[in-house]
């Protein structure tokens, strides 16, 4: 019975964890893809100012 009850906490644990990985992945590959975006709209703008 108690085996049980370990096994269960072990693996609510578990699905947080990848649960958590999977949003930290989320937030950091966003904003790397939003970085991006914003330096590759800023490049033309420059080089257009440029005489």
């Amino acid at each position: 019975m108690n085996n049980q009850h370990h096994d269960d906490s072990k693996k609510v644990k578990n699905i947080a964890a990848v649960l958590y990985l999977l949003v930290l992945t989320f937030l950091v590959g966003g904003s790397y893809l939003h970085q991006q975006s914003a330096d590759s709209a800023q490049v033309p703008a420059t080089t257009a100012a440029q005489p």
